[in-house]
């Protein structure tokens, strides 16, 4: 009989690396060794602190922004995110608290005033963006709850950090009547 080859296979899920065997012929040497990679999370992608200013400059875009909305209307956008930086923006946080991640947020104002009682949903990138890549990101927006004009503002955040727009970065606004 020959014996048959054993090819490992690397699995990465939320944030957890396994090698697994494929086919007979495990030992348990290697099943207690999968069991700690299953238990190790991976360095790679996760944010351990501030970003350099210079990675705070994105092209943002939205395919259809609304002009108008009723009080408390959650809608969701489809945006396109380019990262036009020099550095990756991380998709996951600090490990236990998620603090330095990039997400897509939106911020709401009533003239220059910014709304702080307005329910912000954020958005995760689908995975880091290297510098160059674009990703495309639904965002749950809720509109203020009492009526009037409004500018809503699509910008990224790195948790715990900054808004992009607050380094200089050219978020788009769209002026949104809320009303009945």
């Amino acid at each position: 009989m020959v014996p048959r080859k054993v090819f490992p296979v690397l699995i990465i899920i939320a944030g957890t690396v396994a090698l697994v065997g494929c086919g007979a012929g495990h030992n348990q040497n290697e099943n207690v060794s999968v069991r700690k990679a299953e238990q190790t999370p991976i360095a790679a992608g996760l944010a351990n602190g501030p970003l350099p200013d210079s990675a705070f400059k994105a092209s943002i875009s939205v395919a259809s922004p609304p002009t108008k909305l009723r009080p408390g209307q959650k809608e969701i956008l489809e945006v396109t995110v380019k990262n036009v930086s020099d550095a990756t923006w991380p998709a996951h946080g600090r490990s236990g608290d998620g603090y330095f991640q990039v997400n897509l947020g939106n911020v709401w104002f009533d003239g220059d005033a910014k709304i702080t009682d307005n329910p912000y949903i954020r958005s995760g990138l689908p995975n880091d963006a290297q510098p160059g890549g674009v990703v495309m990101v639904p965002l749950e927006i809720t509109a203020p709850g009492k009526p009037g004009d409004y500018t809503l503002q699509i910008d990224l955040v790195q948790e715990m950090v900054a808004w992009f727009s607050e380094k200089g970065n050219n978020s788009p606004k769209f002026k949104v009547r809320v009303g009945d």
